[in-house]
């Protein structure tokens, strides 16, 4: 799964690799690389501005659109800040929050992400990880992220 998800990102100019033809599927991924991925999904030029940041255009487009805050853009980003934006981005609306109950870790989901966690499980965006859990305040890292980013893509329209 992990590298068709990196293909498919690679692909559609959504996310590109760290060097040397790797994905670096294991890095963690920040905030502002989704940001700018996020932008990159909507059609948005995200080139950096002369003497900026290499996320400038993507975090001003995220914070315009609703989507981000655009606070810590080079920090690491949590599962659950990652589905949030996500939520945001689609302009989805809530789901039964019974389907993420099941998870072990459902307790953890900060209740600022507990409509954007429970539209992410039941839209079947956010699988858990592999040991069967949300894992909501965990890093995200460039391989879930690009396999988040294909099957929110690929979703059919509801």
């Amino acid at each position: 799964v992990a590298s068709a998800a990196a293909d498919f990102a690679a692909k559609r100019g959504l996310m590109s690799g760290v060097g040397e033809n790797l994905f670096g599927g294991g890095q963690n991924t920040t905030r502002a690389m989704l940001m700018t991925v996020l932008a990159r999904t909507d059609g948005q030029d995200t080139a950096a501005p002369e003497g900026g940041q290499w996320y400038d255009a993507g975090t001003k487009w995220a914070v315009e659109q609703g989507i981000s805050d655009g606070t810590a853009p080079e920090a690491d980003i949590t599962r659950e800040s990652l589905v949030v934006m996500l939520y945001r981005y689609a302009k989805a609306e809530a789901a039964d929050g019974a389907s993420f109950s099941a998870f072990p870790d459902a307790g953890k989901v900060s209740d600022w992400a507990v409509e954007a966690m429970s539209w992410a499980v039941h839209s079947g965006i956010l699988t858990g990880n592999g040991a069967g859990e949300l894992n909501p305040t965990g890093t995200a890292s460039r391989a879930e992220v690009a396999a988040i980013l294909m099957r929110f893509v690929e979703q059919p329209a509801k």
